[in-house]
């Protein structure tokens, strides 16, 4: 496979990358965690999941929206039911992973989508999240990662932008 050089990256790939990167940290410091039951296909294992996080690490050029990055601070509380210091320390191994892969994280507004007709069908079918993500990986010509299938991987295709599953980036063995 082609290494990948550009890619944005949406919520889901980036959040599980978040959980095991603070995962496998506290495993460094002798203490186990289980975060299974946040993670989906096919990240279920701990040699697929050091595969997927190598190849994120290898990305040089990291991009997402503001409106993923808001997605995340949800996705923490209701998947990882973090309370008091391990919710902090989630949260700073998080950034502290954020600022070491230098992601750039554009701001894709709702108004700028709005104002082109061609969005406006997407906007209303798949949600400003969605469009928006398809709409930065169309801009600046690079790979999607995203595990949805359904929905934005589907429109993605549907508009030529290269849209990758985690599932076909990570072959289960």
């Amino acid at each position: 496979m082609i290494p990948i050089r550009k890619a944005v990256i949406d919520s889901g790939p980036l959040f599980s990358a978040l959980v095991l990167h603070y995962q496998f940290r506290e495993m460094r410091r002798g203490r186990r965690l289980a975060f299974d039951s946040c993670l989906e296909e096919p990240l279920l294992t701990m040699p697929l999941q050091e595969q997927f996080l190598s190849l994120l690490y290898s990305i040089r050029e990291k991009l997402t929206t503001s409106h993923v990055i808001g997605e995340l601070q949800g996705l923490g509380t209701s998947r990882l039911k973090l309370y008091g210091d391990d919710r902090l320390n989630f949260w700073r191994a998080s950034i502290d992973l954020l600022m070491q892969w230098n992601i750039d994280e554009q701001l894709i507004r709702l108004l700028d989508m709005a104002n082109r007709i061609e969005l406006t069908d997407r906007l209303a079918s798949i949600g400003v999240v969605d469009t928006g993500l398809i709409e930065l990986a169309a801009k600046n010509g690079c790979v999607l990662i995203t595990q949805d299938e359904g929905t934005l991987a589907r429109c993605a295709w549907t508009v030529g932008v290269d849209c990758r599953l985690v599932k076909q980036l990570i072959p289960q063995a």
